[in-house]
């Protein structure tokens, strides 16, 4: 898997997966993973995007994949 792919698919991942675990007033923002959470657009209600699980789960498709492969 190429980085361009891993990092696409960990973008959607960490658009998605906040927004799956109730967005801005749920469960989310209320633990530790808040901790790289940002709201890409300003005043947006409930977009969120989480830096660290977007980065992580990149680089584990990359591993994966590229082991997989072998």
């Amino acid at each position: 898997m190429k980085w361009i792919t891993a990092l696409v698919i960990g973008a959607i991942i960490g658009f998605a997966l906040p927004m799956a675990f109730g967005g801005p007033d749920g469960v989310w923002m209320q633990g530790w993973t808040k901790v790289g959470t940002i709201r890409p657009i300003e005043g947006s209600p409930g977009l969120l995007f989480s830096v660290p699980f977007a980065v992580g789960a990149a680089i584990c498709l990359r591993i994966f994949f590229n082991w997989h492969r072998n």
